[in-house]
């Protein structure tokens, strides 16, 4: 096994300098490989691909998922060529082009006694169930420690260790969760509620891929489909 996984790091980093070699003489790849975090494959990554096929001979898509350590991995290790991800990134070993901002918002069933809410703040969860992420994502531990805060230990109902995993679980009725404006935007599909959250902080998303890397066509334009579909913001009906 351990012979197994040198080897395989050693073809990874040969088709990691490959595909390096090719970017300088100028060779566009018709396979693209994208690490971004699963939720963003619920409706972001699907429309950017669709737009992105409408205008480059695209033959394969490879999507990378993870946490957003493991995506700046994918890219740092030549997994992926480009990642979505928010910042801080290590400005030393990645390039990257602002996408979109967002703040803090929280989660709920429609039938929630929340959804008469316009701004949900820190005490409203008091004796709520939770269905939130492993504790590693700040969104989600500025609501858990706000309860902290007011001497009450969160509820922690349902636990799940992939971003965007725990919206089915809210559609559910089984429990309320919090995220920010970008990442709760892929929920579109699901029947949940979601309203501002204060106090709140901000978010910086960017489109990164490993510093000094020449982008050919495919891949700049890969960028620009990525930014353009981060920025759209969602459609209100009249």
């Amino acid at each position: 096994m351990t012979l197994f996984r040198d080897a395989d790091a050693t073809f990874v980093q040969m088709e990691r300098i490959a595909r390096t070699v090719s970017s300088l003489k100028g060779i566009d790849s018709d396979t693209i490989s994208i690490a971004a975090p699963h939720v963003f494959s619920l409706q972001l990554l699907p429309e950017a691909i669709r737009k992105l096929r409408s205008r480059q001979p695209i033959a394969a898509v490879h999507l990378k998922s993870g946490t957003y350590r493991e995506v700046a991995d994918h890219v740092l290790q030549g997994r992926a060529d480009l990642g979505l991800a928010r910042l801080p990134l290590d400005e030393n070993v990645f390039d990257w082009r602002p996408a979109t901002t967002a703040t803090n918002v929280c989660i709920f069933h429609p039938a929630h006694r929340l959804s008469q809410k316009d701004i949900i703040r820190p005490e409203d969860l008091v004796g709520e169930p939770l269905a939130d992420i492993e504790p590693q994502m700040q969104s989600h531990l500025m609501n858990e420690n706000a309860l902290r805060y007011m001497g009450v230990e969160p509820h922690l109902a349902i636990q799940v260790d992939i971003i965007g995993q725990e919206v089915s679980f809210v559609a559910a009725g089984l429990g309320i969760s919090s995220s920010n404006t970008f990442a709760a935007r892929q929920f579109a599909s699901f029947p949940v509620e979601i309203r501002p959250f204060e106090p709140s902080a901000l978010y910086h998303y960017v489109v990164f891929w490993q510093k000094g890397r020449h982008l050919g066509p495919i891949l700049q334009d890969t960028v620009n489909v990525l930014v353009e579909c981060a920025e759209d913001k969602p459609k209100t009906a009249d």
